[in-house]
């Protein structure tokens, strides 16, 4: 086989990273194209480091100033690589916009080839949808479940959302379940010796943990208001501190807000993942605005408090480990209590950590056909 894996953001590094390790275990050909969609190095470079990413690797320099800047200049410099190295494969992961570059640029070149010459391209983690086109990432991955030849689905839930927009046909659809379960499966042991809740001065589920990224909740004024007020107010009513891992673009419009933020709140730089992962399995219930960390704390059995009015991972809310509130105050803070009150469970929805080699096999398998 000869494959291109198109990444660059954090989910995409954690999630594709067990992939890119059986590949290279395998001793299978693969490139890597790195679009560098994050260019800060506590976003993007050290989570290569980390997951050790090798292999030959493409970085090409995108136009930085807007999405329209960004997607023709990342499409050209894809299909140029793509055109050199003829893979059999193009693998793109999620919803970003470096998994629609790289879908599109290989769509582009399929045109003027035949059929046995096409690039096959495969979306891991398809299916997933919020039903809400007002979000980036929803039509980003409308377009990549569509223009690709095999979807790998995470649960069946996600099936029936393909099957519901006809977007079966002509494709090989698999549900696999999420390659986040091997990611966890691998490193929730080793962060027993990880020393971050000493040097945070924390105490096991004693403590909330929030993220906060996505532009309806941090570019909206009214809604980061509105979610402050409320971090403000639950941590005197719990007597609990919140850990907050910032987000670049978050402590940029908080700085620009001035926002009243209470004693107990400790906004801190993001983590590397062993340290982060460490926070979320402590903590005593996560509040995030993030897809993927719905899925992790559902996996390793913390609840979760969605904050938006949205979501791609129902599941999560059908098996009752994660309550979506939006960002009304008196919905946060009953959400809360009702965790408070009730413990949760872990879901094995998205797999037990064998996902990898189920997506392997059937690369292997439609290789050899």
């Amino acid at each position: 086989m000869n494959i291109c894996i198109v990444l660059s953001t954090r989910p995409e590094i954690i999630k594709l990273s067990p992939v890119i390790q059986k590949l290279k275990e395998n001793k299978d050909k693969y490139f890597l194209i790195n679009t560098n969609q994050h260019t800060l190095k506590k976003m993007s470079k050290v989570f290569f480091d980390f997951f050790k990413i090798s292999g030959k690797l493409y970085n090409i320099k995108t136009v930085k100033k807007s999405q329209n800047h960004f997607f023709p200049n990342a499409i050209k410099e894809i299909s140029i690589i793509l055109k050199k190295n003829k893979p059999d494969f193009l693998i793109v992961q999620g919803d970003t916009n470096t998994s629609l570059a790289g879908c599109m640029a290989a769509s582009l070149i399929n045109r003027n080839l035949v059929y046995t010459k096409k690039i096959k391209i495969v979306h891991i983690e398809a299916g997933l949808r919020s039903f809400d086109n007002h979000m980036p990432e929803e039509v980003n991955r409308k377009i990549i479940d569509q223009l690709s030849d095999i979807l790998f689905v995470p649960t069946k839930f996600d099936f029936n959302n393909l099957k519901k927009e006809n977007c079966l046909k002509g494709k090989k659809t698999i549900v696999v379940g999420n390659t986040i379960t091997d990611v966890l499966r691998k490193y929730i042991p080793i962060v027993k010796k990880v020393k971050i809740l000493e040097k945070l001065g924390l105490k096991k589920k004693s403590f909330f943990l929030v993220t906060l990224h996505r532009p309806e909740s941090v570019d909206i004024k009214k809604n980061l208001i509105k979610l402050f007020n409320t971090f403000n107010n639950l941590t005197k009513e719990y007597n609990l501190p919140i850990i907050f891992p910032i987000h670049p673009r978050t402590k940029d419009k908080i700085k620009k807000l001035k926002l009243k933020i209470d004693k107990r709140i400790k906004i801190i730089e993001p983590l590397e993942y062993l340290s982060f992962l460490k926070l979320m399995k402590e903590s005593k219930i996560i509040l995030t605005d993030s897809g993927g960390i719905q899925e992790e704390a559902a996996i390793i059995g913390v609840p979760c408090i969605t904050l938006r009015t949205t979501t791609e991972r129902q599941i999560t809310l059908l098996k009752k480990v994660n309550i979506m509130t939006g960002y009304n105050e008196i919905k946060i803070i009953n959400a809360v209590k009702r965790f408070n009150e009730k413990r949760i469970f872990k879901i094995k929805d998205f797999g037990t950590g064998q996902v990898t080699n189920k997506i392997y096999k059937q690369l292997l398998k439609i290789k050899t056909k």
